[in-house]
């Protein structure tokens, strides 16, 4: 399989050594090029334009920080140009009506669209044990299984586009509250005096 990732950032990076170690054919771009520099080492073409790595790919994975990058990334006329019969899949993490507004976006010029947010880090992604949630079709869901189960043990089809991205940010949320409610608890214990 031949993708396009767009956004090198620290989960982008080790998702692209992820694919490109399990026999996919990764292009990499990164708006700060020296970023996407290293991928080069393990055998990754980095492209200084986006739609140089659109044009070669077959899918085109987003690791952008958010929807401001991806205006500026893939909602160029010069990106939108290349998109007609390749599928965007959007791994980062957008609000579910951002994701919406990307889908109708990627269709109107001839492209597909379906989201893919992740849950965990460096360690996960290197060892493709992310926590994948898809929204989309069933038919995307089967046509991209071996990409998601490059990346994931149980990717999950989760509903139609903006299902998996209000997913994610649920669980982001509920990451946030624990964290919150342990540092709550543990200032009691230290004001307790309890060693």
């Amino acid at each position: 399989m031949t993708i396009a990732l767009l956004g090198t950032g620290l989960l982008g990076r080790a998702i692209a050594e992820r694919l490109q170690s399990v026999g996919h054919s990764i292009t990499a771009y990164n708006r700060t090029t020296s970023k996407a520099r290293p991928l080069q080492a393990c055998g990754i073409t980095v492209v200084t334009r986006p739609e140089q790595a659109i044009s070669k790919a077959d899918s085109v994975i987003l690791m952008l920080a958010d929807m401001a990058a991806i205006r500026a990334v893939l909602l160029t006329p010069a990106s939108l140009a290349t998109l007609r019969g390749k599928t965007v899949i959007q791994m980062g993490t957008i609000a579910q009506e951002e994701s919406l507004i990307l889908q109708a976006e990627i269709e109107q010029v001839g492209g597909s669209y379906c989201e893919a947010p992740v849950l965990g880090s460096l360690t996960e992604a290197k060892a493709g044990t992310l926590f994948v949630m898809v929204g989309g079709t069933e038919d995307q869901f089967a046509q991209w299984l071996p990409l998601f189960r490059a990346l994931s043990r149980e990717p999950r089809l989760v509903g139609p586009v903006g299902k998996a991205a209000a997913m994610k940010l649920a669980l982001n949320q509920l990451i946030a509250a624990e964290i919150s409610a342990f540092a709550l608890s543990l200032g009691l214990v230290q004001r307790a005096g309890i060693p």
